[in-house]
């Protein structure tokens, strides 16, 4: 379960903090049910379309589409229990015309992606 989960070590696992590089909190998880049975929870983002010469993040350029979603099943019994998937929207739907992220969209996307993957 996710409230039992040490949130922390999920940034010690390199294929999680390459994504996920802040500090997650329980706020950034969400829960995700299908046919009303909670599989379990995950926090998405969406990713910038450019890296720096110095291998950064460019946060000036515009966000491209990709979505990450880390999802840590109900059943997880440690943070290597949690996988990442990789998803992509238009880019005109990350963000509203205000600049705002567009939210609804963007874990829309990780859910579907999530639930593809479960199915197979």
């Amino acid at each position: 379960m996710i409230d039992d989960l040490d949130l922390d070590a999920l940034r010690r696992i390199p294929r999680i903090s390459y994504y996920f590089r802040y500090p997650l909190q329980r706020h950034d998880f969400h829960a995700l049910s299908v046919r009303d049975e909670l599989k379990g929870h995950y926090a998405a983002k969406p990713l910038y379309g450019r890296l720096t010469p110095k291998g950064r993040v460019d946060r000036s350029s515009d966000y491209n589409g990709d979505i990450a979603a880390l999802f840590v099943p109900v059943d997880a019994g440690s943070a290597a229990d949690a996988s990442v998937y990789l998803t992509h929207i238009a880019p005109e739907h990350v963000v509203f015309p205000t600049g705002d992220r567009n939210w609804p969209a963007i874990r829309e996307a990780a859910e579907d992606c999530i639930c593809n993957a479960l199915a197979r």
